[in-house]
């Protein structure tokens, strides 16, 4: 295994398309031969949370969280911004 590190953001709106600052999200990083990891970031005043953490694999799929909802499993990527709407 090679450690690596990771950078994306996911923005959070609501039903009306706003930003929703001062939320938790959370990330459950999957890996092909690692164990799960788990980190959170709370969004900014733009709704934005920006994920920035070391891997101890490239992750096969993180499944995102806001406020303890799970709102889906996605392929990531360094770079990616991803989208939720609450």
């Amino acid at each position: 295994m090679v450690d690596t590190s990771l950078v994306f953001e996911v923005q959070v709106i609501d039903g009306e398309v706003i930003p929703v600052p001062g939320v938790e999200v959370g990330a459950r990083f999957a890996y092909p031969a690692a164990s799960t990891t788990w980190s959170s970031v709370v969004t900014d005043g733009d709704g934005c949370a920006q994920f920035s953490d070391r891997h101890p694999e490239h992750p096969a799929t993180v499944c995102l969280y806001v406020a303890d909802a799970p709102c889906g499993t996605y392929e990531v990527t360094d770079g990616r911004q991803i989208v939720l709407e609450m």
